[in-house]
């Protein structure tokens, strides 16, 4: 699957976990980045500078592949973040928003203590839904997840070994 990422930089980013790891970021909200299957919307991104990441298809998660994995995924958040886990209904329901692909804002505040921005400004609980998503598609082995957005369906690839072409 061939997929196209916008940037304002000449240079094509490098795929990077961790909070301050992607160049030219001041922020690594995403521990990936987001592409699209269509050339104008990555084009409505950045400065005109689009980059191609090849991604195998049967590589990519769906929203069916995590709910196939939805128990892994709670063990999994539990595991590895900051969750507020005093009351397990949120967290199945934080789960169940991620594996739908339910970008909530800031419907998770009480579960999610701190979302990698920092702040619940711009949409810092919905970005850090998106970003938890990517994570949990990486712990399952995926290189990229689908993801919707203000473009249909765009793609938010996670593998660190997956460079632009």
């Amino acid at each position: 699957m061939k997929l196209f990422h916008g940037s304002c930089s000449t240079v094509a980013p490098a795929i990077k976990v961790g909070a301050f790891e992607m160049l030219g970021a001041s922020e690594n909200v995403f521990d990936g980045i987001f592409a699209s299957g269509d050339w104008d919307a990555a084009a409505s991104h950045g400065n005109g500078n689009i980059f191609t990441y090849i991604v195998d298809e049967e590589r990519v998660a769906e929203s069916r592949d995590l709910d196939a994995n939805f128990e892994e995924i709670v063990r999994f958040l539990l595991d590895q973040y900051e969750i507020n886990s005093e009351n397990m209904d949120r967290v199945n329901e934080l789960a169940r928003a991620i594996v739908d692909d339910e970008n909530q804002d800031d419907e998770f505040a009480d579960v999610l203590l701190f979302p990698r921005l920092g702040s619940d400004i711009g949409g810092a609980y919905s970005w850090e839904i998106q970003r938890l998503r990517g994570r949990v598609a990486a712990h399952l082995g995926f290189d990229a997840v689908e993801m919707r957005d203000e473009h249909g369906t765009s793609y938010l690839i996670v593998n660190p070994k997956i460079t632009a072409e």
